[in-house]
Formats: C-alpha cells, structure tokens, sequence
C-alpha cells in the first residue's frame, strides 16, 4: 500500500482503497514471512498511511513520495495475479464508462483510445455539474469531451492537459490525440 499524489490509500497500479475495509478485503501477505495477512494487520496498515494523507496531498509536488517510497512502511504485499486482477477489472470499469462519455468510442482510432484510456485510468470518470459546483474527473473536461465527440482531434489535443501530473506525460496524451488528427487528415502521423 502506498500513497498516491493526492494522499489517497492506494495499491498496485493505481487501485484506490478508500476506507481500511476496502483494503481488508484484498488477499495481502508478509513479504518476510509470505503467510497470509489477517484482516486487522490490513486494516492497522491502511490506519497507518492514512495518518500521513494530509501531509502528501499538500506538499508541492517535487517533495510528494512516490510508491517506492513506502515499501519499507510496512512489509504487506499483492501477488503478481492479485495485482492483474486489480489491474483488468480498472480497465474493464474504465472502458464501460468511456463507452458512456464517448459513443462512438469503438471507433476511434487506437491513438485515441490509448490517450482516453491513461485519462480515465488517471482521472477516474468523475462527475458532471448537475449536483456539485465543479465537474471533475474525466467528466471535467467538457470542451474536450466535445471534441472528442465531434471527432476534432486537434482540439482535444489542445484541451487534455491534466494538472498533478508529469508534463511530459500530457505532452504524450497530447501527442496521441495530435496522431489522430494528422491521420483524419490524411498524412501518416
């Protein structure tokens, strides 16, 4: 378990766990002794990384610690296969709701679904304006959203720029959609 950049409990690739129930309910081990961890020794974990959620989310981004960071915070570990099964059940609820967001999402060039599929997986889907003040997650971006839909590439290029993340890697979600208008236009990206 470690903390991710917005000081959420989170395991493996990304998979958020947002209470100690949450985490108790995935199988983890003692890395030293490789017996099984009991629900309580999961949960005390959790407790304990929770405790420092506060101090992640605030500090500027060059101080956050990274995953590696808290390997030596507790020896509770996943399995390889617990980890894939974490892993492709995310994409699967990822590609249901971007099949929501986008209907044409089927046929998009592959570029595209790469780039949709990092913001997701980043992003998570979020939530429209309708009960809250602000849009977030990939719901958020409305102006892209609509590009995305009307199939103009170069401005959702323009528009998928994420903040909390590295540059390069919304120059690369850029770069994807960017592929994709330059294709619709008929030159090889």
């Amino acid at each position: 378990m470690y903390l991710d950049s917005e000081g959420l409990v989170t395991v493996g690739c990304g998979t958020m766990l947002p209470t100690a129930q949450a985490a108790s309910a995935i199988p983890f081990y003692h890395d030293s002794s490789r017996q099984a961890a009991t629900s309580s020794e999961v949960e005390a974990t959790w407790r304990a990384l929770a405790a420092g959620r506060d101090a992640q989310k605030t500090a500027a981004p060059k101080s956050k610690h990274i995953a590696k960071y808290y390997k030596d915070q507790s020896d509770l570990r996943i399995t390889r296969p617990t980890l894939n099964n974490l892993l492709d059940a995310h994409l699967d609820a990822d590609e249901i709701h971007l099949k929501l967001i986008y209907p044409k999402f089927e046929e998009f060039p592959d570029d595209a679904k790469v780039a949709l599929f990092d913001m997701i997986y980043n992003l998570g889907l979020g939530h429209g304006k309708a009960r809250h003040h602000r849009a977030t997650g990939l719901m958020g971006y409305p102006t892209m959203n609509r590009a995305i839909n009307s199939g103009d590439w170069a401005a959702a290029a323009k528009d998928c720029t994420r903040h909390g993340i590295q540059a390069q890697r919304n120059l690369e979600t850029a770069k994807l959609f960017k592929n994709c208008a330059t294709a619709q236009n008929g030159r090889m990206p």
